[in-house]
């Protein structure tokens, strides 16, 4: 008997609700937490640079945390299909590479933007 993870078959897209359920947005709010932290310790008047702010905010949550968990699921797929197979790589609903190349893309969004933002 052969039996193949789910994640090595369907190369079809993934849904948005399992790309969402890969990012695990539950995570996302110590780090934001941390960054608007930082924001009010540092004493700036977080008017002034309201955009930067959102712009780190959105870095540390939904970019670099997501990405995390994401590279995260890819590495930890084939224990996943044992331990945790209803998460989004090993029931098949991120099929084939798609964690992979989505960690990859987010890493590089992640990145572009912490250039853009430059140092603060």
């Amino acid at each position: 008997m052969d039996v193949r993870p789910a994640f090595l078959d369907k190369p079809s897209l993934p849904a948005p609700s399992a790309v969402l359920e890969l990012f695990k947005p539950i995570t996302w709010f110590p780090p934001m937490w941390a960054f608007a932290c930082g924001v009010v310790s540092s004493g700036i008047a977080p008017w002034q640079h309201i955009l930067t702010i959102f712009l780190g905010v959105l870095l540390t949550g939904p970019l670099v945390c997501a990405t995390s968990q994401a590279v995260n699921d890819w590495f930890d797929r084939h224990v996943d299909a044992i331990n945790e197979p209803h998460r989004p790589i090993p029931s098949g609903r991120v099929p084939g590479r798609w964690g992979l190349w989505i960690g990859i893309s987010w890493s590089a969004l992640s990145l572009l933007l912490a250039w853009y933002l430059g140092p603060v």
